[in-house]
Order: structure tokens, then C-alpha cells, then sequence
């Protein structure tokens, strides 16, 4: 009897552990099979915000691969709704959107032209106005008092310069300053002579009356120190420096300096420093080695030596200055013109190359996911295959609809960009050219 209890005992306990190893083997393939059907993902955005900002998925863009992405679904559960299936197709076929907003929003529609401005200087930033300062030496040595054809050369010089100064741009400012003007030619009175240069119109503002009687307080006596002119000119000037300012000296002589000063080197320091002046010479009625003399000085202040014989050459001269600046000012506008449309055509099609990508890769992105809605269909998984279509469709006509507007948006930006910076640059030619024709 104990025996026989004793081997019923051994029994229950060989068939207790074969069931618990059973039992346990069965609950790990369970797991291991519900594993294998249940992939966890994430809920997908319904808003077209989060949907350009959810991707990419695991076979986006080039790494899509149909037979990897069948394989995928095969794992799927049986019997999914539209919202369940919706969220493995984002996660495994979401193209890469994120790039392609990152440089839109980057993209500067901003169109802001920088041509180099008539004189040398660069437009400012900000559309300041640039500062032109003119300086006028003039030489009233003795042999200023002589004739050429049309009258005295300092009487045509006087007229030539006040005409000139009247018709400088508006918010020019203007000087006047003369050398050789006291004592005489004679050699008694050289050195009182090679020390007078004066300013008689400090600079400021065209004023035709005050301007007119600067011009009366002087005739021609003395020598030509034309080289310390040049160096007190530096002096007038010093206060007027920076990227807005543009200096322009014009030296009117009949002579080279004959007070043992360099002009050339006063000519070349001037240029060089930090007032940048640009130093022209009108040799008026000059010898052959005059000239050769004065257009050295123009070469080392960097501007240009010109000789006029008579009071019509001068006059003409100044209103070839006028003309060549209108030209150049001309020039400019067209060009500056031309700039604008240029980026405008830069961005436009930056932007138009960004939007549609945008537009393709949506479209392949829809493309892909209605073939693997398709398969699913096709293998039973899905509870309602109508509803995952419309779930898909819905999304690619959001990101279309954000594609369609980000593009007019930016488009209209661009072309009110272009306009604007356009008209502001026929606006400046045209008042520029209205000033060169007072």
C-alpha cells in the first residue's frame, strides 16, 4: 500500500513538471508570436505640420525597396482599422520633407542692389545718401591775367566755376579756394606770394550770392604754389571721410608751380589718406611741358589732366563733366535694373526648384503608399481598405495644398521685393538726372 502511494506520488510530480514546462513553452512562442504580429508605432499627425516634420520612414526616398517594404506588411496583424494601418505606412514610407522647409526657411527673398555708383562709391547700405564734396583750386598766379580767345582767363575760369557750382547734384557740398593771389610776380614778392592760398567759399551748401562774392574778393597777381594748395585742401577736407563720402577736387591753372613745392607728391598723399579725394586738373591755356607737369599731378591724385585753350574749351569741358556723369549715372540705372531682376530670377528659381521637390517627393510618397495599401487589401489585413485610402489621400492633398501656398506666398514676396528695389533705383537715376539738367 505505501508503495503504491509512493510511485502515485512520483507520477503527479513527473506529469505536474512536464505540464509547467509545457505550459511555460507555450506562453513563450505565444509572446513570440504576438511579437512578431504587433509592431508598435507611433500615432501619426493629422495636421500637415506634423506631417512634413514626421518622416522620413524607414524606406524613404532611395531607400525604398518594394520586396523589403512587402516584407514588412506580411508581419502586419490581420484585421487592422485605417488608423492603425495608416500609422505602419507613415512609419515605413513618410518621405523626408524636413531638408527641403529648412532651406525655404533659409531662403532670403530680400533683393538689394549694390552697384558701384558714378565717382567710385559702392551704394550704401541702408539707401544713405552719399556725401559729395567738391573742392575748387584756383589759380590766380599773374599769368591768369592773361588773354586767350574769348577774354581774360581768370574771367572765364570765374564764369566756367560758377556755372559748374550752380549745377552741382542736390546736397553736394562746394569749396572755393585760391592760391597766388597776393603780392605779384615779381620776385621781391615770391615768398608772400607762395604763401597765400585761401579758402574764400568754405564748404558748405551752394549758395549762388555768397558764392558770386567769394569769386570778387581776388584777382590775378602772384605765383603758383599750386603744391600747397593740394596740402591745405587736405586740410578743408579732413572732417569729411567714411564709405558715404566722396571728395572730388578740381585744380583750374594756367601754370606749373613755380614756388618749389611737389605737387605730385601732395597730389598722391591726398588720394592715399583717408579722405580718398579724387584730384582733377584743367590746365588752362598750358605749355606742351606744362601739361606733361600737371597730368602727373592728376595720375598721382588719381583722376584725369584735361587742356582747354580758351573760355569755350573750359565751359565745354564742365559740361562734359555734366554729360559723362549723366551717362554714367544712366548706365548705372540700368544696370542696378538689371541687378534686381537678376536675383529676383536667382530666388525665384531657388524657390521654384524647392517647392517642387516638395511636390514630387509627396507625390511618390502617395504613390508608395497607396501600392502598399493595395497589397494589404489584398492579403486580408485591413478592416475598411476605403478609409486607409481616404486617410492617404487626405495627406497628400494637405501637403499639396502647403506646397501651393508657400510657393504664391514666397512668389509674391519675391515679386514685391523686385519691384520695390526697381522703382527706388529709377527713382535715384531720375533725380540724379534731373539734377545734372538744372
Amino acid at each position: 500500500m505505501k508503495r503504491t502511494l509512493l510511485w502515485m506520488l512520483v507520477l503527479c510530480l513527473v506529469f505536474s513538471s512536464g505540464c509547467s514546462l509545457l505550459s511555460g513553452k507555450n506562453a513563450d512562442q505565444a509572446d513570440a508570436d504576438k511579437d512578431s504580429n504587433e509592431v508598435e508605432v507611433k500615432q501619426a499627425a493629422t495636421d500637415v505640420e506634423g506631417m512634413l516634420r514626421e518622416g522620413p520612414g524607414k524606406y524613404a526616398g532611395d531607400k525604398y525597396d518594394e520586396e523589403k517594404v512587402k516584407a514588412e506588411l506580411d508581419k502586419l496583424p490581420d484585421n487592422m482599422t485605417a488608423d492603425e494601418a495608416y500609422n505602419h505606412l507613415v512609419a515605413l514610407l513618410a518621405e523626408d520633407y524636413k531638408s527641403i522647409l529648412r532651406e525655404l526657411d533659409a531662403l532670403d527673398p530680400t533683393i538689394k542692389t549694390n552697384i558701384e555708383e558714378p565717382g567710385g562709391v559702392n551704394a550704401p547700405e541702408g539707401n544713405l545718401p552719399k556725401q559729395v564734396n567738391v573742392e575748387i583750386l584756383l589759380d590766380a598766379s599773374g599769368s591768369m591775367a592773361g588773354r586767350v580767345s574769348g577774354g581774360v582767363k581768370m574771367d572765364l575760369a570765374k564764369e566756367a566755376i560758377r556755372n559748374f557750382s550752380s549745377k552741382l547734384p542736390e546736397g553736394a557740398q562746394v569749396a572755393l579756394r585760391v592760391y597766388g593771389h597776393k603780392g605779384s610776380n615779381q620776385q621781391k614778392d615770391k615768398e608772400l606770394s607762395c604763401k597765400s592760398t585761401e579758402v574764400v567759399y568754405p564748404l558748405g551748401a551752394y549758395d549762388k550770392a555768397t558764392f558770386q562774392k567769394s569769386l570778387n574778393k581776388f584777382r590775378p597777381t602772384g605765383w603758383t604754389p599750386l603744391a600747397a594748395a593740394i596740402e591745405q585742401a587736405k586740410n578743408d577736407l579732413s572732417e569729411n571721410t567714411g564709405e558715404n563720402v566722396e571728395n572730388i577736387i578740381y585744380v583750374v591753372s594756367d601754370g606749373i608751380e613755380t614756388c618749389g613745392g611737389d605737387p605730385v607728391k601732395a597730389a598722391k598723399e591726398l588720394h592715399e589718406s583717408e579722405i580718398q579725394a579724387i584730384v582733377n586738373i584743367i590746365g588752362f591755356d598750358v605749355d606742351n611741358e606744362g601739361q606733361r607737369a600737371l597730368k602727373k599731378v592728376a595720375e598721382a591724385g588719381g583722376g584725369k589732366y584735361t587742356t582747354v585753350s580758351s573760355g569755350e574749351d573750359l565751359q565745354r569741358y564742365l559740361e562734359e563733366e555734366y554729360a559723362r556723369l549723366r551717362v554714367e549715372w544712366m548706365t548705372w540705372g540700368s544696370k542696378s535694373y538689371l541687378d534686381a531682376q537678376e536675383q529676383w530670377g536667382d530666388k525665384w528659381n531657388e524657390m521654384t526648384n524647392l517647392t517642387t521637390s516638395l511636390s514630387e517627393r509627396n507625390f511618390q510618397e502617395n504613390s508608395r503608399m497607396l501600392k502598399a495599401k493595395n497589397y494589404l487589401e489584398k492579403m486580408g489585413k485591413l478592416q475598411n481598405p476605403v478609409e486607409l485610402y481616404n486617410r492617404i489621400i487626405d495627406r497628400w492633398r494637405k501637403i499639396n495644398a502647403y506646397q501651393r501656398n508657400r510657393y504664391k506666398e514666397l512668389d509674391k514676396v519675391l515679386e514685391e521685393e523686385r519691384i520695390n528695389e526697381q522703382q527706388k533705383v529709377k527713382k535715384k537715376e531720375k533725380e540724379m538726372l534731373e539734377q545734372y539738367d538744372r
